[in-house]
């Protein structure tokens, strides 16, 4: 399993969508956890949809950030959202189905996290402090 920590390199310097991003870093840290305690493939099913439904939320949120700022990118950022979404559904129904582990999800989410918060939500993090500022 990789180390799942919070590192200011996930920060886009937004509080709420700092905030929401350490609870969905904390959601998938515990899912990590799930597979080395050897919990019931139930209860991890249940942490699995808490951290799909906070997925959904969270995007629901910056992308009203988005609108709110009239943020030029929303558009694709957006796609992006919906398309981590799919392929997480995707990898829930393979789990359910016992064609992928529980550490491929995790995998997955840590990595699609770090490489979106450290760009694309950057992006947006830099143009909502430019545009607070001009």
């Amino acid at each position: 399993m990789i180390e799942i920590l919070w590192d200011n390199k996930f920060s886009v310097g937004h509080n709420r969508i700092d905030h929401e991003h350490q609870v969905f870093l904390d959601l998938i840290k515990n899912a990590s956890m799930m597979d080395e305690m050897s919990e019931p493939k139930e209860k991890i099913l249940r942490l699995l949809t808490e951290v799909r439904k906070y997925a959904d939320f969270h995007f629901f949120s910056e992308e009203n950030i988005m609108l709110d700022c009239i943020y030029p990118e929303y558009a694709e950022h957006k796609r992006e959202h919906e398309v981590l979404l799919s392929r997480l559904d995707d990898h829930l129904n393979d789990y359910r189905m016992g064609e992928i582990s529980l550490e491929q999800i995790v995998d997955y989410l840590f990595e699609w996290f770090a490489l979106h918060t450290s760009s694309v939500d950057k992006k947006l993090g830099d143009y909502i402090r430019m545009k607070s500022v001009g």
